[in-house]
């Protein structure tokens, strides 16, 4: 259908364009005096000037035409205007020329100023009719509410050049006043008859013309049949005639009977034809029938409700369950809108779904399923666009969510409750949190005095009686003053570690570099006194941590390192750093006796050694306090090692963003 359509504009393009050509050669030939290009034969009418203007006219009316029906964009309505502007003046031209031989007024006009050279020197009356309807089929044309007169109009063009034309076939008179037309005159009104029809694809009989309905075939195959074979056999009967082959009568029979024949031929032929694609249509019936059988039998068995409506809401198709749970009848929902069917709470959110599905191609909501009973079910819908008959509709489908829903209410009924029993669960263990902390500093206050007490009697027993104490004596005291210092430590360690949990961290901006800077000068006595290789290359980049949580992370991974590494022969302890994406890594790597990969979990854990008190004494917190301190933090912290080659211990610190 479509390559119909734009083969039917080429055609009205054509004739436009032939009818231009015409009259501009016609008005050629009267100004270089060539009478082929105003008559052609010695014997036929010329073609008058005014007559060549007003196919010139008309030729470029329907150009307009046939512009304005081929663009889409741009300016069709300034083509309109055209073709209805020259419509009017071809029209007016032949009225003119009309009302003149009505009235019976001379004129000369129809020459233009150019001698007549002894031919008659004016329009035909017939030639004026055909330029009266052919200008105003041409103005009417190019509005599409006139164009079923505006084809009548064009038929009637089209009989007058096919007058003219079968007139000069058969010869006979060539000076009678209605019949004086000139050939090219006769042949140019059926061409434009002809593209007039053309010119309008979309509407009156050229719509059946480009269809694929059997009434399409036929009337292409009868129609140019009908318009020349009677013609035709009209002209060889007269010729039969003139030669004195036979008489009238037998030159009549001769002539019926050719008619019937050919009529004949071609009607058994089209009927053949039409036969043969009706059993293909009955066919396509019978397979889109099954079809939509088999698809209505899909649909009415979907578990949700399914519906397809249009862009002004009216329902098209919908299943048997859309009918069972409204509670309305098919008749009822063809009548009713979507809105019709959703509580009132929800038409807000249905509209604005609406709108986004025709603009996007596809949306979901929730909302409550109106019954014609008054109840509303929770229901999921989802929508997409799809064209339908050239038309965008919505196709939906809904799903019973009750059960959901009603899930829903019990999670969030039980995370009410839940978040009650936390919020107790919170005061209880702030209070207990409290009792703790009091209990923890009681404690520390009680185990640390003894100690201090043990400590200070053990030191005066080795100043005051060393001379009385034997080896093993002194011995013993000694062991027991490094039995209180360790116990002592480890009341700090455990203080620090609980501190850790309630200690309000102050997070800042502040650079690796910077903490370690500010650590103790101990340390560097102590690497300088054992000669460790100690190197420090550290990002000038900015973190986001707690000033004294970091510098406790690094103080006791620092006293790891050197703890680890005091029997290696050329001790090395590294502080690098790298940044990855929005993470700064930092790492402290020692050549020390390191640890088997399978302990990295256990390491980080309080009381947790790897290896002997008496070699290596610590109080097995410090690993425990860098992990609790960097999860308050917001990083992490993590090892990577090898028994005798020493271990690398990591930190993930978040980066400063401006």
């Amino acid at each position: 259908m479509q390559n119909r359509y734009f083969r039917s504009l080429f055609i009205a393009g054509l004739a436009g364009a032939v009818v231009i050509a015409i009259g501009v050669l016609v008005w050629v030939g009267w100004l270089t005096d060539a009478t082929v290009l105003t008559r052609v034969s010695q014997e036929w009418t010329p073609m008058v000037p005014m007559t060549a203007s007003a196919f010139c006219l008309s030729g470029a009316a329907l150009l307009a035409i046939t512009g304005m029906m081929a663009t889409q964009r741009g300016r069709p309505e300034c083509w309109k205007q055209i073709a209805t502007g020259m419509g009017v003046v071809v029209a007016l031209v032949a009225a003119r020329r009309l009302i003149y031989y009505l009235a019976g007024w001379p004129t000369t006009l129809d020459m233009l100023g150019i001698d007549p050279q002894g031919t008659p020197g004016q329009m035909a009356p017939l030639t004026t009719v055909g330029f009266l309807l052919s200008g105003s089929a041409l103005a009417l044309t190019a509005k599409k509410r006139f164009y079923p007169i505006a084809q009548w109009m064009a038929a009637a063009v089209l009989f007058i050049g096919w007058i003219g034309i079968a007139r000069y076939l058969y010869g006979g008179e060539t000076s009678g006043v209605f019949f004086r037309m000139a050939m090219p005159t006769a042949l140019m009104f059926a061409v434009l008859g002809f593209g007039i029809f053309y010119a309008r694809p979309d509407g009156g009989f050229m719509v059946i013309w480009n269809s694929d309905t059997a009434g399409g075939v036929l009337v292409r195959r009868l129609f140019p049949t009908a318009l020349i074979v009677p013609v035709a056999v009209g002209w060889l009967r007269l010729q039969g005639e003139r030669a004195g082959w036979y008489g009238f009568e037998t030159g009549l029979a001769i002539f019926a009977m050719s008619n019937v024949l050919i009529f004949a031929v071609l009607v058994w032929h089209t009927a053949s034809r039409l036969h043969f694609q009706d059993g293909k249509r009955r066919e396509a019936e019978r397979t889109v029938r099954v079809e939509k059988d088999f698809s209505a039998a899909v649909i009415d068995s979907l578990p949700g409700v399914l519906y397809l409506y249009n862009r002004e809401g009216k329902f098209l198709r919908w299943n048997k369950n859309f009918e069972r749970m409204s509670g309305y009848s098919g008749a009822e929902i063809a009548q009713m809108r979507p809105a019709e069917f959703i509580a009132p709470a929800d038409h807000e959110a249905l509209a604005a779904r609406i709108g986004d599905v025709f603009q996007t191609g596809s949306s979901q909501m929730e909302a409550g399923f109106l019954s014609k009973a008054g109840e509303v079910t929770p229901y999921f819908f989802t929508g997409v666009t799809v064209k339908v008959g050239g038309e965008d509709c919505l196709v939906g489908v809904g799903i019973d969510i009750t059960e959901r829903v009603k899930a829903e209410q019990a999670v969030r009924a039980l995370n009410e409750t839940l978040e009650q029993r936390v919020a107790q669960r919170t005061r209880e263990l702030q209070a207990k949190n409290r009792e703790l902390e009091t209990f923890t500093y009681s404690v520390s206050h009680d185990l640390k005095a003894p100690l201090r007490g043990i400590d200070g009697y053990s030191r005066l027993l080795l100043e005051d009686y060393h001379d009385r104490l034997d080896d093993e004596g002194r011995k013993f005291l000694n062991s027991v003053r490094q039995a209180s210092l360790q116990m002592g430590q480890l009341i700090d360690d455990l203080l620090t570690y609980s501190q850790l949990e309630r200690r309000a961290i102050t997070i800042s901006t502040i650079k690796p570099q910077a903490v370690l800077d500010a650590m103790p000068l101990s340390y560097t006595d102590d690497i300088q006194n054992r000669n460790i290789a100690y190197t420090v290359s550290l990002p000038d980049i900015a973190v986001r941590a707690d000033p004294s949580g970091l510098a406790q992370v690094l103080r006791n991974l620092l006293d790891n390192a050197l703890k680890f590494t005091k029997t290696t022969p050329s001790p090395a302890i590294e502080i690098s750093g790298r940044v990855e994406g929005r993470k700064y890594i930092l790492w402290v790597k020692d050549n020390g006796i390191g640890f088997d990969m399978k302990f990295t979990d256990r390491i980080f854990d309080i009381f947790q050694r790897l290896h002997r008190a008496e070699d290596y004494p610590g109080t097995g917190i410090g690993l425990a306090i860098v992990r609790k301190a960097m999860e308050r933090m917001g990083g992490r912290v993590w090892a990577e090692s090898i028994p005798g080659q020493g271990a690398t211990f990591f930190l993930e610190i978040p980066i400063h963003t401006a």
